[in-house]
């Protein structure tokens, strides 16, 4: 039972593995970057957006113009909660301080957050689905479970059920078989997956809203009109000129102060 139960929570884990995966590689492929230096890595600097909701860019005398992850400095904040001096840092053990006038900040969205705790929660609620979905299409091949009344009545019961798997076209039983002491206890479960398909399409649709990604996935309807279209992607564009006002700014402050 132990060994069941690691392996389902296994399952659980690698299939919302598998859906928090697929949510960023879109979530960090949304926008790209014309004349970036070659030094800087896109996919690390797609990824630090989406995960932690800020970059920092700077100059480095080797590396040139760079783009990491940054902490605070001391924690000093000016009146509108932007840092007063960042170290900018790297894996491989690099780090460097600097002050407000040799980095500019790039954000995700203009709400200065994150949105990699959302991602993952709708990655939690879409492997849910799945899951939800594995275990029922299992269950349509539950096994039929009776009662009998004693070994003798489960034996023949046993002896007419193998004839019908095996596809005889007639089975043949007797007045002695008490039918009356037979009781089916357990059968197959309804099926739902395709209940769930349309609740993991909400999910999705509501995914790719967060990260300002056209869908239609929430629309019912044969024909829709241009209007009705467009009034349907509102919250989508509204998403989209969040994360990408602010990647413009930075990017106008960039080629302003570093040339």
């Amino acid at each position: 039972m132990k060994t069941k139960m690691i392996n389902s929570q296994l399952n659980n884990f690698r299939t919302y593995q598998k859906v928090l995966r697929e949510m960023l590689t879109l979530a960090e492929n949304v926008f790209d970057f014309e004349n970036l230096p070659e030094n800087i890595d896109r996919s690390f600097l797609n990824i630090t957006l989406v995960k932690k909701g800020c970059i920092a860019f700077f100059v480095d005398e080797v590396m040139g113009l760079t783009a990491l992850p940054f902490k605070s400095t001391k924690g000093l904040k000016d009146v509108y909660g932007r840092p007063l001096g960042i170290t900018v840092f790297a894996s491989n053990g690099y780090q460097r301080n600097l002050k407000p006038d040799e980095y500019v900040l790039m954000y995700d969205n203009n709400g200065k957050y994150p949105i990699y705790l959302d991602i993952c929660q709708l990655a939690e609620r879409a492997a849910l689905c799945i899951r939800t979905q594995d275990i029922n299409i299992k269950q349509q091949r539950t096994p039929r479970f009776f009662t009998a009344s004693n070994q003798d009545v489960a034996l023949s019961l046993k002896h007419l059920i193998d004839d019908i798997e095996s596809n005889d076209d007639t089975v043949v039983s007797y007045d002695g078989v008490p039918t009356s002491e037979i009781t089916n206890v357990l059968s197959p479960a309804p099926y739902v997956t395709d209940k769930i398909d349309d609740h993991l399409d909400k999910i999705w649709a509501s995914f790719y809203r967060l990260i300002g990604v056209a869908n239609l996935v929430e629309q019912k309807k044969e024909r829709m009109i241009t209007d009705e279209m467009s009034a349907s992607q509102g919250g989508t564009i509204a998403s989209r000129w969040a994360r990408f006002e602010p990647r413009q700014r930075a990017i106008e402050e960039i080629n302003k102060k570093f040339n």
